[in-house]
């Protein structure tokens, strides 16, 4: 069976979330209130940013600028070394991510990674308000379980998934999974709920947890 890497983004490849950065910035206070009703379970996450990254009326190269210049945006290490991992153990590496496809493409090409499949929601920029929409693997547009959508996409093609992430929104697609690499909210849930995985701080963490899985 093939296996493959399917990896969220922020806080997981970066240490902390380049949308609340970037919201924190351009969008004032107010959003950090639909946040508390976000994370306490009232909104799906496709709506929760369609409302809040409507209030950056910021383009696209004064958040990049912040993103790739400030020196806020930092990557978790052992990353490029997962990807080597990764390639030469013929282990195919996909990016899931609830965040937005403009600045994860971006700080991959300044990284200078190229050849990652990355699925996140889709941006437009404008001066009234940025536009934000998650496409679901069928093409039609998603506001919840985009990242789960992407786990039984994958397993339908075949693959064996581990999964790695570090958020609340992310113990769906880890459900699914073969075998769970989690760090931070993901890794609480999984104890709670009981779900086995394996704890990292580091990419390099979980290179060693790859080499203990049998998957062949």
């Amino acid at each position: 069976m093939k296996t493959v890497v399917q990896c969220d983004f922020d806080g997981t490849i970066t240490e902390e979330d380049v949308s609340y950065l970037l919201l924190d910035n351009f969008a004032g206070d107010e959003w950090r209130q639909i946040l508390e009703e976000y994370m306490g379970g009232k909104m799906p996450v496709g709506a929760f940013n369609k409302r809040v990254f409507a209030m950056i009326k910021a383009d696209r190269q004064t958040l990049l600028d912040l993103v790739l210049k400030s020196g806020k945006v930092r990557i978790r290490p052992g990353f490029a070394e997962l990807l080597n991992y990764c390639s030469r153990k013929g282990l195919e590496f996909v990016i899931v991510s609830n965040g937005l496809n403009f600045y994860i493409e971006a700080i991959l090409e300044d990284l200078g990674i190229k050849g990652i499949e990355v699925s996140a929601a889709r941006s437009q920029f404008s001066p009234e308000g940025m536009k934000v929409q998650y496409i679901g693997p069928d093409g039609d547009e998603m506001e919840a379980g985009f990242k789960e959508a992407h786990t039984k996409l994958l397993k339908r093609r075949g693959y064996s998934v581990i999964y790695a992430g570090n958020g609340i929104s992310d113990i769906y697609p880890a459900r699914q999974a073969s075998h769970v690499f989690a760090t931070g909210d993901l890794l609480r849930r999984c104890r709670e709920t009981k779900l086995e995985c394996i704890p990292f701080d580091d990419f390099n963490d979980v290179i060693r947890g790859l080499e203990t899985l049998s998957l062949s």
